[in-house]
């Protein structure tokens, strides 16, 4: 047996890599569980740099993994495995990951080793975080979030975690999201400490923060510029005549279609949010004008065939200015420029009908004049029942104009201040990333 264990080694001899190996792990009674420290006084300076695409790197030297590249053939470079070495254990503070605490667990993860004691481990990872979310200005607005890396078993003394600058990769797709730019902190925190003749305990902290943009094209199209139009709409229906049976139903729906918005913002935006955004804002009051158009529209009508009409008319001034210098300014023909149209009209029906009464008796032609036109009994009535309907013609639609005018003012207003508003956004720093 013992022969052909020789010639089995002799067949196959251990190459470089093997003997480096042995030498590290073997022959020098070298330890997972212990620092990678030759004098126990020394602190192990521990690199951290996560990059973007999953991917968690991390540096060392252990001291006592170092060889001599000439006694091994040249060999300068080792994998190892993660269970073969000491490997620093970092874990994310603020994740959202039931395995926040295995951020650098020994099953996962590639070992590079040089011949001066150099160790290189990169950890597959995807991380999530806690951001605070600030969406007063969504959908225009722009986040950070902390990744906030700590140690877990080493004190400052033991082990410092330091952080490299997270290169910004030049294009990282995401539907919604832009990456601005990624900095990193250093930092510090103190633990209370029961051991005696020390106050207090330091840890080594790191923080990469990471600040993001929101792709807004999406929004705008599909949230805000329907609802806007919507709420044009709404205010389109004062352009329909008094009599017109439509325009209480398209201010109905329009109400109800910008409902349906506010319930999509809902969803959109957390419920923990402590400001409230700009954008709910200007859709509720955009719900509250179009909601508005439908009792004014409402009112309208009530003055256009209702009976209690003409109350304030019996004033000489409002009169004046219901009924000849408000139509004038807003474009709608005058009660008089009515008048003479009914008188007009009413020429050419008796004219119509003294030509149709050649060769008919005279009392027929006095019956027909009476139900076409009123003439002669029923004429002064039904003349003033004509004033009457086109009085209240004509200031029903003075009061559409105005409406229309105040709400579009109104709206206009509200557009301006919730443009302001978008205008003085701050711009987003990294305050407040660091570890406290």
């Amino acid at each position: 047996m013992m022969a052909l264990g020789l010639v089995v080694a002799a067949r196959y001899p251990r190459n470089a890599e093997g003997r480096v190996r042995d030498f590290l792990l073997t022959h020098s009674n070298y330890s997972a569980r212990d620092r990678p420290v030759l004098n126990p006084n020394d602190t192990v300076y521990v690199g951290l740099q996560m990059e973007l695409y999953a991917m968690l790197d991390l540096y060392w030297t252990d001291e006592r993994l170092t060889w001599d590249p000439a006694d091994f053939e040249g060999e300068d470079l080792l994998m190892m495995y993660p269970d073969e070495i000491w490997i620093p254990k970092v874990f994310l503070s603020n994740s959202l990951n039931k395995d926040a605490l295995g951020t650098t667990s020994p099953d996962r993860g590639s070992i590079m080793l040089t011949s001066d004691g150099l160790v290189i481990l990169g950890v597959p990872s995807v991380q999530s975080t806690q951001c605070p979310m600030d969406i007063r200005y969504f959908p225009f607005d722009t986040q950070k979030c902390p990744f906030d890396f700590l140690p877990e078993n080493h004190i400052a003394e033991h082990m410092f975690l330091y952080v490299e600058n997270t290169p910004t990769p030049p294009q990282l797709e995401s539907l919604e999201w832009d990456v601005l730019n990624v900095t990193v902190f250093q930092s510090g925190f103190p633990v209370s400490n029961y051991v005696p003749n020390r106050d207090v305990i330091w840890y080594s902290a790191g923080t990469v923060c990471v600040i993001l943009k929101r792709g807004a094209n999406y929004y705008v199209l599909t949230l805000i510029l329907p609802s806007t139009l919507m709420c044009i709409l709404a205010f389109a229906t004062f352009l329909a005549p008094p009599d017109s049976g439509e325009r209480i139903s398209l201010g109905v729906s329009m109400v109800l279609g910008l409902t349906v918005f506010q319930l999509l913002i809902a969803d959109l935006l957390p419920a923990s949010s402590k400001q409230t955004p700009v954008l709910s804002k200007y859709l509720t009051c955009n719900f509250v004008l179009a909601c508005l158009a439908v009792p004014f529209s409402l009112m309208n009508i009530d003055i256009a065939y209702g009976d209690n009409k003409l109350r304030l008319l019996k004033y000489a001034w409002i009169r004046k200015l219901f009924l000849e210098y408000l139509p004038c300014c807003l474009s709608i023909p005058s009660y008089p420029d009515r008048v003479r149209c009914e008188i007009m009209d009413v020429k050419a029906l008796s004219e119509m009908n003294n030509e149709a009464i050649t060769g008919y008796d005279l009392a027929v032609v006095q019956k027909n004049l009476v139900e076409h036109s009123g003439q002669p009994v029923l004429k002064d009535r039904l003349n003033s029942s004509k004033k009457i309907k086109l009085e209240a013609r004509t200031v029903a639609l003075v009061m559409d104009r105005l409406v229309l005018f105040t709400f579009l003012i109104a709206f206009v207003v509200v557009v301006i201040v919730i443009l302001v508003d978008y205008g003085n956004m701050p711009d987003v720093t990294f305050d407040n990333c660091e570890i406290t």
